[in-house]
């Protein structure tokens, strides 16, 4: 059986210790950026959070364990969309960076520097992704 990426495993870890963690995203979000909070006013029920949320893992998750296709193709459309929607120029990376940090912060010593490393380099192809969607 092939071993998952660093990455992947950290989010393995983070769902098992965790489980729904759109609740500790989004409040870690709001806190260092409330004013993307209002951006979220007609998310009554959470789904939206909740589906960004799920994207947003599978993205790093692809880009992670692969090639990322499906990842680039959607990290590109949906960069674009977010201008639609009003998100400031830089903080749709930052969901991306907010994922890694509840991650680290709930693993605690169970974070690797290979976890580390993995994060580093995937957050790289995100913010590269995005940066070429703002080019085009």
């Amino acid at each position: 059986m092939a071993e998952r990426d660093p990455l992947t495993e950290s989010l393995t870890l983070l769902s098992e210790r965790a489980g729904d963690v759109t609740g500790l995203v989004y409040t870690r979000l709001f806190a260092a950026h409330p004013e993307l909070e209002d951006l979220f006013l007609m998310d009554t029920d959470g789904g939206v959070r909740g589906s960004m949320l799920s994207q947003a893992l599978e993205c790093l998750m692809n880009l992670a364990d692969g090639p990322g296709t499906m990842a680039e193709t959607v990290i590109r459309s949906e960069r674009i969309n977010h201008d639609t929607y009003d998100v400031p120029i830089g903080m749709f990376e930052v969901f991306f960076d907010i994922i890694r940090d509840v991650t680290r912060d709930t693993l605690g010593p169970a974070w690797t520097p290979d976890m580390d490393t993995a994060w580093k380099n995937t957050l790289a192809k995100t913010d590269s992704l995005s940066a070429f969607s703002l080019a085009t």
